[in-house]
């Protein structure tokens, strides 16, 4: 393979390339409610047509999996390698500099939504196989372009095109993260204690609440007890009496759940500020429950679910949310483990630690660990291509708490398109991409698509 030719050809490609990623960012295609021929809603269907007609366009192969996915296809051979995009997009909120279904160019950045996630890259990819055709590379395994519509809200969309019994790959790539690819993503389990119907203890609690969702460092907890009470001056939290109740207000320092040790949990900064006071009841046993085995520690120890791992890391532990009402008491926490993590042990340790304080179990999820080892065909083509095309000999791949899209299929990894040092921009408002850095991903992605081809 000549990456000096592909990469020619590209370039050649530059306003072809750009004028179609353009036509799709400038759909809106955040999920909507399921229509007739449209299960995700109109704006989501109208980007996968956008991305089939493309293909149809250039005389591949296109296959729609009942408008949940699609897919163009170009080459022969009885196996099939892949690259997964998704035509999604998250709500674009407000304070754009330009416009956020513009796809508009300005001081050499594109603008929109979708413009990195993940509608650049995936609208790239379609041009990177005619590329590729057009210069007949040698391949011995077709190549597919598969677009999914629903990965912003659960990917249903690839579960229903696997479901379907339709092809899967024999080896892939997704790119819906960075560079230069992760190679291994934790297994991923939430768990929901707490009680339900919670008695009251010695002293009223009228209101308890704390963080928004699992996988963020919860900012901020609030938590109203009947009469006043003194409570020690504590950094991070204020108390005020009002109508004869006291209200505790935390402020914490918020962070990804996948690296709570970057963060200041909210939650636990109150408990630790009421350690003293005799609530009693069911709060009292979560709030011990939280302050013992969780604390400020964030990696499982005092669970007995702390496992490290030299090449994959070690636990990590977030307390998310904690909500309360006459009919619950519940906690969420979210837990990644490394590689040489147990999710049975997870789970009877964490059934066991509740049990021993009263308190129930209410929900078990999880999600697997993704691991495609370093010395692996696909990992060895993936690292020859992106250290020859960015002249970063010394590059290695990643190990990481999050997940991405390659879980969806076996032996498939994230490749891009968010290089090093690059800020993280997804899903922020004016979500934007150098010019240069997306034609320079699209060309890695081609060369990729063309190594995996070949025996």
């Amino acid at each position: 393979m000549n990456d000096t030719n592909l990469n020619r050809k590209i370039d050649e490609m530059k306003e072809e390339i750009l004028d179609g990623i353009r036509r799709s960012v400038q759909i809106d295609s955040v999920a909507g409610e399921p229509e007739e021929n449209a299960p995700y809603g109109s704006g989501p269907k109208k980007a996968l047509d956008f991305a089939l007609e493309l293909g149809k366009s250039m005389g591949f192969r296109v296959g729609n999996v009942d408008n949940h996915a699609g897919y163009i296809e170009y080459g022969e051979g009885e196996e099939m390698v892949a690259v997964l995009g998704h035509m999604d997009v998250v709500p674009t909120g407000d304070d754009w500099k330009y416009p956020p279904f513009g796809g508009e160019i300005h001081d050499g950045m594109m603008y929109g939504r979708g413009v990195v996630d993940d509608k650049g890259p995936t609208i790239g990819a379609i041009y990177a196989l005619k590329a590729i055709r057009d210069l007949n590379l040698p391949l011995d395994r077709r190549i597919r372009v598969i677009f999914g519509t629903n990965e912003e809200r659960g990917s249903s969309c690839i579960q229903y095109y696997v479901e379907k019994g339709e092809e899967q790959p024999v080896m892939g790539i997704t790119p819906d993260a960075e560079y230069p690819l992760i190679f291994f993503e934790k297994g991923m389990i939430s768990v929901i204690g707490g009680c339900k119907n919670p008695e009251q203890g010695e002293i009223k609690v009228l209101e308890f609440q704390g963080g928004t969702v699992s996988n963020i460092v919860p900012l901020h907890c609030r938590l109203v007890l009947e009469g006043e009470h003194e409570i020690p001056d504590t950094k991070g939290v204020t108390v005020r009496h009002e109508n004869g109740n006291t209200v505790i207000v935390s402020d914490g320092v918020s962070a990804h759940g996948s690296t709570p040790e970057l963060g200041v949990n909210g939650i636990i900064i109150l408990l630790d500020a009421v350690k003293d006071l005799k609530i009693g009841g069911d709060y009292q046993k979560v709030f011990d429950f939280l302050r013992t085995k969780i604390g400020r520690e964030t990696n499982g120890e005092s669970l007995g679910i702390c496992y490290q791992d030299e090449e994959t890391g070690e636990t990590t532990v977030n307390l998310g949310v904690i909500e309360a009402d006459a009919e619950k008491l519940y906690f969420n926490l979210d837990i990644r483990y490394p590689k040489n993590g147990d999710k049975d042990e997870i789970y009877q340790n964490v059934d066991r630690a509740l049990q021993e304080a009263g308190l129930l179990l209410l929900d078990f999820g999880h999600t697997d660990m993704l691991y495609v080892p370093q010395d692996s065909e696909l990992v060895q083509k993936l690292m020859k291509v992106y250290r020859e095309g960015t002249g970063e000999a010394d590059a290695k791949p990643k190990a990481i708490g999050g997940g991405t899209y390659a879980k969806m299929f076996k032996n498939m990894v994230a490749f891009g398109p968010v290089f090093p040092g690059d800020p993280d921009i997804v899903h922020q408002p004016n979500e934007a991409m150098e010019v240069e850095k997306l034609m320079k991903s699209i060309k890695l992605v081609a060369a990729a698509m063309a190594e995996m081809a070949r025996k």
